[in-house]
């Protein structure tokens, strides 16, 4: 180990990773050799192959990075091998690492991971933060094994939740957490002092991928539900119900919502006000208020523009998402 910085290899993916990288490269006491993301996938309609996030926000500061199919591809581990980094930092990857990866540095594979763990281990544990309406959340700073997010832990960072938080939001001051960490982090394990501590594996809970078709609406949920997962799903795959238009039906995402918990008495799904504030709707317990949507090939809008651009009125009972039955 270089007696003034530390060497690290960087491999992520997802938008979380970017602050954290940029941390790193501002860090005067480590050395950033290579940063490495996934491949180019297909985006959009036209399925035009397009950068991870990571690999974007590299463009775009004009960065070198590496794009790979695999860290455990043989060449790439050779390669590797000849970088001879003191540790590999993994943060929002969407990749195993074998046991010949996590072996090779002298200081191991730290994995920072959006959750407290053993809690919301896996995919998407910000997510689940939302959805389960967890008080609290934060950062784990991870020495990584064979397992899925199963690792000894060398510290975590806790931050409380308002309640109200919207999980684009939320990643953001978690990956801005986990920057400001991060190199404290690293070398108080290079110098030793801190040591990984085996996780209760009794308590642990795992996340799961999320689908397009978790955000299909079902007005008969409780609105304090429905709101955790509107919020939970931005951008992606976002909250889908359906208004009938004659004999066809149309998509409308809802992008943004304010619970109401006193109850409306009315059938689930019923438009119960119209505002200048937007749309109210009747859910089994409690109701939304709609104020942004995005009408099926449309662009985002206020929700009172859409009643009026698409004459909803107040008694319409707005249907429940693709594959989600009436009741």
């Amino acid at each position: 180990m270089n007696a003034n910085r530390i060497k690290i290899v960087f491999a992520g993916a997802g938008p979380f990773a970017s602050p954290v990288l940029e941390s790193l490269l501002n860090d005067p006491g480590i050395e950033v050799a290579r940063i490495v993301t996934q491949e180019d996938k297909p985006a959009g309609r036209k399925g035009i192959l397009t950068p991870s996030p990571l690999g974007k926000w590299c463009e775009a500061q004009g960065i070198v990075f590496e794009r790979i199919h695999s860290v455990n591809d043989p060449e790439f581990l050779r390669s590797l091998r000849e970088t001879a980094p003191d540790l590999i930092v993994v943060v929002s990857f969407g990749q195993l690492l074998k046991e010949e990866i996590l072996s090779l540095p002298p200081l191991g594979c730290l994995n920072v991971h959006a959750s407290l763990l053993p809690k919301y281990r896996g995919a998407s544990p910000i997510i689940s933060v939302v959805l389960n309406g967890e008080a609290e959340t934060g950062v784990s700073f991870m020495r990584m094994d064979k397992g899925l997010d199963t690792g000894p832990v060398y510290q975590m960072v806790t931050m409380p939740l308002s309640g109200e938080t919207v999980m684009p939001d939320l990643e953001l001051e978690l990956a801005q957490l986990a920057g400001s960490h991060i190199g404290d982090c690293i070398r108080r394990i290079a110098s030793g002092e801190l040591v990984p501590v085996e996780q209760n594996h009794a308590e642990a809970t795992v996340s799961r991928k999320v689908r397009k078709q978790h955000g299909a609406m079902d007005w008969h949920e409780n609105a304090e539900i429905l709101d955790r997962k509107i919020r939970a799903f931005q951008p992606w795959p976002s909250v889908t119900f359906a208004v009938a238009r004659g004999e066809k039906t149309m998509l409308v995402k809802i992008s943004q919502c304010r619970l109401i918990r006193e109850d409306t008495g009315m059938e689930p799904g019923t438009v119960t006000a119209i505002t200048k504030e937007g749309i109210t709707v009747a859910c089994r317990e409690g109701a939304l208020l709609l104020s942004r949507v995005i009408p099926e090939g449309k662009k985002e809008m206020g929700a009172a523009d859409f009643a009026r651009g698409f004459r909803i009125e107040t008694g319409m009972i707005f249907l429940n998402g693709p594959g989600i039955s009436a009741q």
